[in-house]
């Protein structure tokens, strides 16, 4: 999972056309990327896949709209609150992926809770 975050770091990287490597800049880019996750599963959207495209494109949206790129954050942070709601609305995006037999968390554990 290491490789596909830092391969996602690279992505939002080039989208925000930095070149810095800093461990400064790249702890921003990830931090960045966590809270566009948080945001999205915290809206309903279950199935984060880091290589879905439109996933992709949300965070890049989200990204932009932190970072202020191009002077366009508001125009950014709008594209992407369209398509959070899309993805929290499609059923693509909002059923949990299924539970692999490797999972051992036991399923749904709010179900144990209530």
């Amino acid at each position: 999972m290491a490789a596909d975050a830092t391969t996602l770091t690279e992505k939002m990287r080039a989208a925000l056309r930095i070149s810095s490597t800093s461990a400064k800049i790249t702890e921003e880019i990830e931090d960045c990327i966590g809270a566009c996750k948080a945001d999205l599963a915290n809206d309903g959207v279950k199935a984060i896949d880091e290589r879905d495209k439109l996933i992709i494109r949300a965070i890049t949206l989200y990204c932009k709209a932190e970072f202020g790129y191009n002077g366009k954050a508001e125009k950014f942070r709008q594209s992407y609150d369209l398509l959070k709601a899309r993805l929290s609305m499609s059923k693509e995006y909002n059923t949990a992926p299924p539970v692999s037999e490797t999972d051992t968390t036991g399923g749904e554990s709010g179900a144990q809770n209530g």
